[in-house]
């Protein structure tokens, strides 16, 4: 994997000699080796402690040894709410699983918590949970800033049409599926579905004091997010939050696929740089990938189809040292505002967030590489100044759009929206070169 990531910003210099200290790839991790060895149903050969109830796990918690399994028991785990800490290591993880593989289904208003280090959590559902109050997380990673969760793993989690039935309560109680607080944690090959409430499928908001974030988000699929209203929040992932100053991460996300995800105009929305997307599908959803108040960001090989739905985007950018490459850009139809564009580049208040007391609220879009991706039979192309005025004065600078191919749009520019500019300097700073047209 390291190796891998050293090849890619070796190309990318190659590239784009422009921008050849652009990524900090170096600040990645390896893929966790224990997924592999979860995945193939090798759980070890530790002390096995069973529990039939949350009373029975609270009694074990803290209580394990590195190697030792905790053990749910049943299938119905109704009303059921718990914390568990536990200590492992990385040759000996704690390991909480079912019994039975696909047997335990959390129901009625259950909620848990897991803390420590070096936890592997497989294979658990939680099925139509009840939410009755406001700020509820239903899969809680970390208790509170004091007790993160550290290089711990969750597998093959499933979260099914979970919150309350009364349509009332979606807007007005938030809810995080899941919310994660630590450094070096993994999330993989889980099932987010059926979510209506205000607040993140995913929330990773809280970045760690101490070291990188390092979160790995892999081969997940998210899936029938509605639309409930125009608030602000109802985003599939959220990492850092504008507090932490564009602060870096190292965080992945990878391999996941998006369906049907129309809660609002920001799917993914990233508060935090040094981030890798990468391979992710996109199908059919009303929002795009926003890099909010991020620097140095790869974006690499992800489809965004919207199969011809209305409002269906890609990209939309703040900041610097971004690198979108290699995407496809499909069947993006009828976009009702600049923030639903194939890629869009807003304009800014601060030359470059997180390196100034005064944060604002964009920092201004510079040194970008927008390079061999594909834009197939999309209704829009490239804008870049996005809602210039008064209060974003600062428009984009040194973006680079090259060897990208548009298929069925058209002939012309790669730029179809380019923000009026007073003083005639904007046109001088889009560097377009190779890009092909095909009918």
């Amino acid at each position: 994997m390291r190796a891998a990531l050293c090849l890619c910003l070796w190309s990318l210099c190659v590239m784009a000699n422009e921008l050849p200290k652009t990524l900090r790839l170096d600040l990645q991790r390896p893929v966790d080796p224990r997924l592999a060895k979860i995945e193939s149903g090798d759980f070890g050969s530790g002390e096995v402690h069973v529990a039939h109830s949350a009373i029975e796990v609270r009694a074990l918690s803290g209580k394990l040894k590195p190697g030792d399994q905790l053990v749910l028991s049943g299938t119905d785990w109704i009303d059921t709410r718990f914390t568990f800490e536990g200590h492992g290591t990385a040759e000996a993880p704690i390991i909480i699983r079912p019994e039975k593989l696909g047997s335990v289904s959390f129901t009625g208003e259950s909620a848990v918590t897991f803390h420590g280090e070096h936890l592997i959590v497989h294979d658990l559902a939680f099925q139509g949970v009840a939410v009755s109050k406001n700020n509820e997380v239903l899969f809680r990673v970390g208790n509170g800033e004091a007790k993160p969760a550290n290089h711990c793993l969750f597998n093959r989690l499933r979260f099914e049409n979970c919150g309350s039935t009364n349509p009332a309560d979606w807007p007005k109680l938030h809810l995080w599926l899941m919310s994660m607080r630590g450094r070096g944690n993994t999330v993989s090959n889980s099932t987010f579905s059926g979510f209506k409430h205000i607040g993140q499928m995913l929330g990773a908001a809280e970045l760690p004091k101490d070291g990188l974030q390092q979160l790995h988000v892999l081969n997940n699929r998210f899936l029938d997010r509605p639309k409930i209203d125009d608030q602000n929040g109802y985003e599939i992932i959220q990492i850092g939050w504008s507090g932490s100053r564009a602060a870096a991460t190292g965080s992945l996300i990878q391999g996941n696929t998006f369906e049907r995800c129309d809660g609002e105009n920001e799917l993914i929305t990233l508060k935090a740089s040094d981030i890798v997307v990468r391979k992710n599908r996109f199908i059919a959803s009303q929002g795009v990938l926003c890099l909010r108040t991020a620097r140095r960001v790869l974006v690499q090989d992800n489809l965004f189809d919207g199969q011809g739905r209305e409002n269906t985007g890609g990209v939309r950018l703040q900041g610097d040292g971004h690198a979108l490459i290699g995407n496809i850009f499909r069947n993006l139809k009828k976009p009702k505002d600049y923030y639903a564009w194939p890629i869009s580049l807003m304009a800014a208040d601060v030359e470059t967030y997180g390196e100034t007391d005064a944060l604002g609220g964009y920092g201004r879009s510079h040194d970008i590489l927008i390079t061999r991706n594909r834009f197939e039979h999309c209704e829009k192309r490239i804008a870049v100044g996005i809602y210039a005025r008064k209060e974003y004065p600062l428009l984009p600078k040194n973006i680079v759009v090259r060897e990208n191919v548009f298929a069925g749009m058209g002939d012309g520019s790669a730029f179809d929206y380019i923000a009026p500019d007073p003083i005639g300097e904007l046109p001088k700073e889009l560097h377009e070169s190779k890009n092909t047209f095909e009918p």
